[in-house]
């Protein structure tokens, strides 16, 4: 060791260490605390998959049941009672496995592409949007087939209501269950996007029924948290810049207008 090495240090060049220390052990603190915030909110996730998942198990048992008994015959009052009970039942299996796959889902990609195939096939909406939006405009992602895509131009008024106001906008004068319908998507107490469904198969009509419904707002409310934790199992982000990561691994459908 130098005669240079052995000497002490000065009380600036303490300080300066000190603070740097300091700062080190700030960085190693504040990952400590994300991580721990993000492993119990994929506790809170799965324990509620886990429920979910008992609890679907029992409704198939009692929808075989059920159907069972209307296979022999019932009393007619019964029979209707009966029908309704199964669609419920039908209605919260639909919700469990879009849950189920929306938490699995790896990339913000791959949850754009489940909810656009739960809108298709369990809400049967056929014309809808999906726009998403950080720092300045929204910006549309889905669907990327044209077909059944809402012309924006169109219901720009009522997408640009639910971005501002927070609520579900619709047209002046129509029922509480009619489509066009702008939902929007909140996460963390802020408006991040808004799902527009402007129309429906036409075994369906104009008018959403109250299962449909359900299924439609479960989704929109399920949306944004699937996003967020997809990114953050592509980026590796911390909680506070996890919907910043969505935009870093989402891209914006290249001809929307």
């Amino acid at each position: 060791m130098t005669e240079r090495d052995e000497l002490p240090m000065s009380s600036t060049q303490v300080e300066v260490f000190l603070a740097a220390l300091r700062r080190s052990l700030g960085v190693v603190q504040e990952a400590l605390n994300s991580a721990a915030q993000q492993e119990e909110r994929t506790r809170s996730l799965e324990a509620e998959l886990d429920s979910a998942r008992q609890r679907i198990a029992f409704l198939e048992r009692e929808t075989t049941s059920l159907r069972d008994h209307l296979s022999r015959g019932t009393d007619t009052s019964l029979r209707h009672e009966i029908e309704e009970l199964i669609e419920e039942q039908s209605s919260f299996a639909n919700m469990f496995v879009t849950s189920d796959r929306l938490a699995r889902a790896h990339s913000p990609d791959e949850v754009v592409a489940i909810a656009v195939e739960v809108l298709h096939n369990l809400v049967g909406a056929h014309r809808f949007a999906l726009w998403l939006r950080w720092d300045g405009k929204p910006a549309l992602f889905a669907p990327a087939d044209r077909r059944w895509r809402a012309e924006p131009g169109v219901f720009s008024e009522l997408i640009e209501r639910a971005l501002s106001t927070g609520a579900v906008a619709k047209r002046v004068g129509v029922g509480a269950d009619a489509v066009p319908a702008a939902l929007p998507l909140l996460h963390d107490g802020e408006t991040v996007g808004v799902l527009l469904v402007a129309g429906m198969v036409p075994q369906v009509g104009d008018r959403l029924g109250r299962l449909q419904d359900d299924l439609l707002q479960f989704l929109v409310d399920r949306l944004p948290l699937a996003l967020r934790l997809a990114a953050l199992r592509v980026a590796q982000a911390g909680p506070g810049g996890a919907w910043n990561a969505v935009r870093e691994h989402l891209n914006p459908l290249e001809d929307a207008p």
